[in-house]
């Protein structure tokens, strides 16, 4: 496996410094790559000594090139979500087959939707609604419409339960969540428009 990622960092410019849209090109290929080569069950995964050795011991110079060393999150596995290679197999379990979704989403919104455990603890949820703000039109504006239907989406998790719900309805409770959301931006930008131009 330490042959493998160390192979697709340099298809992004290892060693060499790399900007931001590469590297991320690199964590959705080395995502399948430690999928692939380290066949974990759940509870394995959970391990953070097997996180914290990958980073520390076994990948140290792709770490570095991929976060550098001020953030020791990255090395060390106190939070699996933020670890540099856990993430990344977390990424390609919850996208399996979804790939294109993955490729869509951008770290920030990774972050939303992965880091708040009430929504990156089930796959299909995470994945629904990762699909529900891609296929947002253009102009919406992502970054605010994902942290907004993410908190709307938590406050409807306090008492509902998504492994009762069926794939469909939990696509449409993402659909209708992200609609509200945009209805409810596009109505804030309105207010502050209008009072712009009354205070002209």
């Amino acid at each position: 496996m330490i042959e493998a990622v160390a192979a697709t960092a340099k298809e992004y410019g290892y060693p060499q410094p790399a900007g931001n849209d590469a590297r991320v090109s690199f964590d959705r290929e080395a995502a399948k790559v430690i999928r692939g080569q380290l066949d974990l069950s759940w509870a394995e995964a959970g391990n953070r000594d097997l996180w914290s050795f990958l980073s520390l011991v076994a990948l140290p110079h792709v770490t570095m090139w991929r976060f550098g060393a001020g953030n020791k999150e990255r090395w060390i596995a106190t939070d699996l979500t933020r670890h540099t290679w856990a993430r990344l197999w977390w990424q390609a379990v919850v996208f399996a087959g979804h790939e294109h979704v993955l490729a869509a989403l951008s770290e920030s919104d990774l972050n939303q939707l992965l880091e708040r455990r009430s929504i990156g603890g089930d796959p299909r949820l995470v994945r629904e609604m990762a699909r529900a703000v891609i296929e947002l039109a253009a102009d919406s504006p992502r970054r605010p419409v994902i942290r907004d239907v993410t908190a709307r989406l938590r406050r409807y998790l306090a008492f509902l339960d998504v492994r009762a719900l069926t794939d469909q309805q939990i696509q449409d409770l993402c659909r209708t969540l992200t609609n509200e959301t945009v209805t409810r931006l596009a109505m804030v930008g309105l207010k502050a428009s209008t009072h712009s131009n009354l205070d002209v």
